[in-house]
């Protein structure tokens, strides 16, 4: 079923949940994976001009980019699943779907920080374009909500169902 499977990574726990789903799922199926780190030169610089501080960053970023997919490999061949590994630079969901694409990908397996709101819509979600652009289907891995997430989400929906029916939302402590 899926004998090619990609893996996007960074130092996450979303993305290495990923991973760890990756690596089963290539297991069952004796699939191998591709793994892929992308360096986001933007993220750094914004619309600044380029500047040797920036260029320092971001090799950093590659270097530890190039330490993740190494451990990821390492991590992969430990359980008995073939895996290779590649460090890209650019905007993340588009470097990963040009990966899959030449790799052959079945499946893309992608964590994702859940963000919503404000933060989803100043940070954007590469898994989101990822699920939109992919060719193949994607596996999305969200990260562990702890429970005062859950307590806020609580208390959020809780607020919008009671504003929605005209009243007031209870009031939280």
């Amino acid at each position: 079923m899926f004998q090619r499977i990609v893996v996007a990574l960074d130092s996450s726990e979303p993305a290495q949940e990923a991973l760890s789903i990756a690596i089963t799922l290539a297991q069952t199926t004796r699939g191998e994976i591709g793994i892929c780190s992308v360096v986001d030169p933007i993220v750094v610089s914004g619309t600044a001009p380029p500047s040797a501080g920036m260029e320092i960053v971001v090799r950093d970023m590659e270097t530890e980019a190039h330490r993740l997919i190494d451990d990821a490999v390492e991590r992969a061949h430990r359980a008995a699943v073939r895996a290779h590994g590649e460090t890209r630079c650019g905007a993340p969901a588009f470097e990963l779907l040009q990966y899959a694409k030449r790799f052959g990908a079945d499946v893309i397996v992608t964590g994702t920080h859940g963000r919503r709101g404000l933060k989803h819509l100043l940070m954007g979600s590469v898994a989101e374009v990822i699920l939109r652009e992919a060719t193949v289907p994607v596996l999305v891995v969200r990260a562990a909500r702890s429970a005062h997430d859950e307590q806020r989400a609580d208390h959020a929906e809780h607020g919008k169902h009671a504003e929605h029916r005209g009243g007031r939302p209870a009031a939280t402590t």
